[in-house]
C-alpha cells in the first residue's frame, strides 16, 4: 500500500473512533473502499452502496495486482448490501461487480495472498465484520484466523478494541461462549469512553448467554444514560449487545425499554429485524396480540432477504404460537433452526430450539421437546449456560427435566439426587433406596439414570469405580495388600476384590488372576457378606474406605 493509502486509512479510522465527521478521500479504489466503511459506520447505507460500486469499478483488471484493496472492495459491497439488504440469494448481492455476484466467496481466494501490513490486516478484519454484519456467523468465523491488532505504524491504535469486540461476537454468536470473553480479556484497555462502553455491551451479550444476569442488567443501567441521537455503529453497537444479553436471561420487559428508546430504522438489516422480534416477543409477554402482529408485519418486510430469513421465521413462530396455532409455530421455527445453522448462527439456532420446544409442549408432544433439548443441549459447550438454562425453565412446567450433560458431574444434580448418589455409593437397590428417602421406587430409577448421565457412567459398577479413580483411590492396578483394613477377608477376596476395584468383570478378574469365572463369584459374594453389603458396588466402595451414609448418621 502507498504511504497515501495508509494516511487515509488512519484519517479514517480516527474520525470513526472519536465519532466525527468522515475525512475527505480520494478517487482511487482503496480510498472509495474507505468512504463506503465510513458511510456504514454512520449507518449512511446509500452513500456506502455508492462508493463501495465506485471502488469496485475501480479496481485493476486483475485483482492479483492489489489483493489487498481487491479484498476491502468486496468486504464493503458486501457490508452495504448488508444496510440496504439482499433480494434472492448470496449471489444477489453485488451483481456484476464481482464474479459469482457475491463478494464475500469472491474475496476469499484472495486472502492467502495478503500481506502482514496494516492495510492487508484491515482488509481481512473488514471482510470479517461484512460477513458476520450479513448474519453470516459461519463465514465470519472462518475468517477470525488474522490478529485483532495491526502491526505497523497503526499499532495500539484505538480502533483494534473493535476489532477485538468483531472477534468476541462472532466467538458469541457462534455459540462459543467461553472463547468469546477469553478474546474480551486478552484486549489491550482503552482510554476511549464510547470503546469502554462497546466493550462492556459485549461482555453482556457473553454473560447473557454464560447465564450471568447481574453482569448484563448492571450494563443494561448504563446504556440507558447513552444518548440516542448519536447515530452510529458504536452507539447502536452498545445498546444491541445489551439487548441481546438481555434476551438471553429472559428479560424481555427491559429489551423492550432499551430498544423503544434508540431509532433502529438506519440500523443494519439483520440488526433491524432483530430489534423488531424482540419487540413481538415483548408485545407477546403483554398479552398485547394487536402490537404482536403489528410488529410481525415489520418483521415480514425481511421475507426473502438471507440477512434475516431465520429471524423472520422466528418472528411468525413466536406469533403463531401465540394465537394458538401449536403446529405451525413447530413448522416455522424448525425452518428457524435450519436457516440458523446453514449460516453458522448459533445463538439464533438455540433460540429457535427454545422456541420450537415451547410450542411442542403447547401441541401435546412433551416427549418430543424433551428428547430434542436433550439433544441440542448435549451438542453445546457447558459454557453455553444461557441454553441450558433455558431448556431446563422450558420443560420446568411439564414435570420433566433435561437429562444432564455426560460428565456434568455433581454440578449438575439436585439436592434430592445427591442424597440418591450418596446411598447408591453404600451399595443401597433402587427399592433401598426409594425406603430411605420415602420416594417411589419408579422415581429412585428416574434420580438414577440421571446420576448415571451426569457421570457419563454406563453402570453403578463403573459410576463408583470412575469417582474412586477420580479421587486417585483406583489406579489401573491395585495391590491386595492395600484392600481390607479391617482384615474382614481371606487373602483370595482381597485379590479379587483389588481387581474389582479397577472396574474389571468377572470374566476380566478371572483371566488376570488364572481362576474361574465361577471362583470370581463365589470369593466376591462372601467378600460382600463379610462386609455387610449386598452389591458389587457397596462392595468396591466399602474396601475402599469409603464412610457409607448409614455411618455418617
Amino acid at each position: 500500500m502507498r504511504d497515501e493509502g495508509e494516511t487515509a486509512l488512519r484519517r479514517t479510522l480516527d474520525a470513526l473512533v472519536d465519532g466525527g465527521p468522515a475525512p475527505g478521500l480520494g478517487a482511487d479504489a482503496w480510498e472509495l473502499a474507505l468512504a463506503a466503511f465510513a458511510a456504514s459506520w454512520r449507518l449512511e447505507h446509500g452513500e456506502a452502496a455508492e462508493s463501495a460500486r465506485r471502488a469496485a469499478a475501480a479496481l485493476p483488471a486483475e485483482p492479483r495486482d492489489d489483493p489487498a484493496t481487491t479484498v476491502l472492495v468486496r468486504a464493503m459491497l458486501a457490508l452495504a448490501a448488508a444496510g440496504t439488504g439482499i433480494r434472492g440469494g448470496w449471489r444477489d448481492t453485488a451483481p456484476g461487480s464481482t464474479p459469482s455476484g457475491d463478494p464475500l466467496e469472491d474475496a476469499l481466494p484472495l486472502l492467502p495472498l495478503l500481506d502482514d501490513s496494516d492495510g492487508a490486516r484491515f482488509a481481512r478484519y473488514a471482510l470479517g465484520e461484512a460477513a458476520l454484519a450479513c448474519a453470516r456467523v459461519g463465514l465470519s468465523a472462518t475468517l477470525g484466523s488474522g490478529p485483532a491488532t495491526f502491526s505497523g505504524p497503526l499499532a495500539g491504535h484505538s480502533f483494534e478494541t473493535i476489532m477485538a469486540v468483531l472477534a468476541a461476537r462472532v466467538a458469541a454468536f457462534s455459540g462459543r461462549i467461553d472463547e468469546a470473553g477469553a478474546v474480551l480479556d486478552r484486549a489491550a484497555p482503552t482510554d476511549s469512553p464510547r470503546l469502554g462502553d462497546l466493550m462492556a455491551a459485549t461482555r453482556s451479550l457473553v454473560a447473557g448467554n454464560a447465564a450471568e444476569p447481574a453482569a448484563v442488567r448492571a450494563m443494561a443501567a448504563r446504556v440507558g444514560r447513552i444518548d440516542p441521537e448519536r447515530d452510529d455503529r458504536i452507539e447502536s453497537g452498545i445498546a444491541l449487545l445489551t439487548a441481546y444479553g438481555l434476551i438471553a436471561i429472559d428479560d424481555v420487559r427491559r429489551v423492550a425499554a432499551l430498544v423503544a428508546g434508540f431509532n433502529w430504522d438506519r440500523a443494519m438489516v439483520i440488526d433491524r429485524a432483530l430489534t423488531l422480534e424482540m419487540l413481538v416477543h415483548a408485545a407477546i409477554r403483554e398479552d398485547d396480540q394487536g402490537a404482536a402482529e403489528a410488529w410481525l408485519a415489520r418483521v415480514e418486510a425481511f421475507a426473502g432477504d438471507p440477512i434475516a430469513d431465520s429471524t423472520v421465521a422466528r418472528a411468525r413462530s413466536r406469533v403463531l404460537l401465540f394465537e394458538g396455532d401449536a403446529d405451525a409455530a413447530v413448522e416455522a421455527a424448525e425452518t428457524a433452526i435450519r436457516l440458523a445453522d446453514a449460516a453458522g448462527r448459533g445463538i439464533e439456532a438455540g433460540e429457535g430450539e427454545i422456541l420450537a420446544a415451547r410450542a411442542r409442549i403447547v401441541a401435546g408432544r412433551r416427549g418430543d421437546a424433551a428428547r430434542r433439548l436433550e439433544t441440542v443441549v448435549a451438542g453445546v459447550g457447558e459454557d453455553y449456560r444461557g441454553l441450558l438454562r433455558a431448556a431446563a425453565r422450558e420443560l420446568r412446567g411439564t414435570g420433566r427435566r433435561l437429562r444432564p450433560p455426560a460428565g456434568s458431574g455433581a454440578t449438575a444434580l439436585s439436592a434430592r439426587e445427591q442424597q440418591v448418589l450418596e446411598l447408591l455409593l453404600d451399595g443401597r437397590e433402587n427399592a433401598e433406596i426409594a425406603e430411605a428417602l420415602h420416594i417411589s421406587v419408579n422415581t429412585a430409577r428416574i434420580h438414577v439414570s440421571r446420576i448415571l448421565a451426569a457421570y457419563g457412567a454406563p453402570t453403578r459398577l463403573a459410576l463408583a469405580t470412575g469417582m474412586l479413580a477420580e479421587s486417585g483411590a483406583a489406579p489401573s492396578r491395585v495391590d491386595p495388600a492395600d484392600v481390607d483394613a479391617a482384615g474382614e477377608l481371606t487373602p483370595r477376596q482381597r485379590m479379587v476384590v483389588a481387581e474389582a476395584i479397577t472396574g474389571a468383570g468377572n470374566v476380566e478378574i478371572a483371566r488376570r488372576l488364572g481362576i474361574a469365572v465361577r471362583t470370581v463369584e463365589k470369593h466376591l459374594t462372601e467378600a460382600m457378606r463379610r462386609s455387610g453389603v449386598t452389591t458389587r458396588v457397596g462392595l468396591v466402595m466399602h474396601v475402599a474406605g469409603r464412610p457409607s451414609a448409614a455411618d455418617a448418621e
